[in-house]
């Protein structure tokens, strides 16, 4: 099923989300989002958790071997666009994603890179929740002390995040908000577990095996 615009009885209250998956992934020396743990890819199985949040509409944006990827990983359920300019950085894919929703009536988005694939969607739900609850400019979770994905920006701050510079991107966004940053708690390692080298990726894969779990 194609992706389709969806219909909102709750502006006030709908989080969409931004999957970044248009990096060259060098340290790992192919594309991450191709990746597989078991039968299926890091990619689909993040697009999976998502759709299966209370997120809508979630948004997939593509760069380094977009068609590669769109030919090998099931994308229907979702909103894919491609970043022409990835490689001018993470920031530019923000861009990209956030352009997708204009016109689209949403509260606020969640940004999340596709090298976290252990990201669950009770961890997303979480973050939305919160945000419900505080109605913060920015929610983000955090595991161990480490703060992690995804992290949720409330609409008001879409300019700024349109406007940061690429030097720095999203994080200048944090600064200039610090004091009004959100933290969620969670036992969730999955939120702090990004996948950047071949042997980050045969660690995650041996626990996978033996049945140990992120959380």
């Amino acid at each position: 099923m194609a992706w389709a615009r969806a219909s909102y009885s709750r502006v006030d209250d709908v989080i969409a989300a931004v999957i970044l998956a248009a990096g060259e992934s060098r340290r790992m020396g192919s594309p991450k989002p191709l990746l597989r743990l078991g039968d299926t890819t890091f990619l689909e199985r993040l697009v999976g958790q998502f759709l299966a949040s209370r997120a809508r509409p979630v948004v997939v944006v593509l760069g380094h071997e977009a068609e590669r990827i769109r030919s090998q990983v099931c994308l229907d359920d979702a909103l894919v666009v491609v970043n022409p300019d990835y490689r001018q950085g993470m920031l530019s894919s923000i861009r990209v994603g956030l352009q997708a929703l204009e016109g689209e009536p949403v509260a606020g988005v969640l940004i999340c890179p596709a090298d976290l694939p252990d990201i669950s969607t009770a961890v997303v739900d979480l973050v939305i929740g919160q945000w419900e609850k505080t109605r913060a400019p920015i929610v983000v979770p955090v595991c161990t002390g480490r703060r992690g994905h995804p992290v949720l920006f409330a609409r008001a701050l879409f300019e700024e995040l349109l406007k940061a510079p690429n030097s720095v991107g999203a994080r200048q966004v944090m600064w200039d908000h610090a004091a009004e940053v959100t933290e969620v708690p969670t036992e969730e390692r999955g939120i702090i577990m990004d996948i950047d080298t071949p042997e980050e990726f045969e660690d995650l894969s041996r626990r996978k095996k033996r049945g140990t779990h992120s959380s």
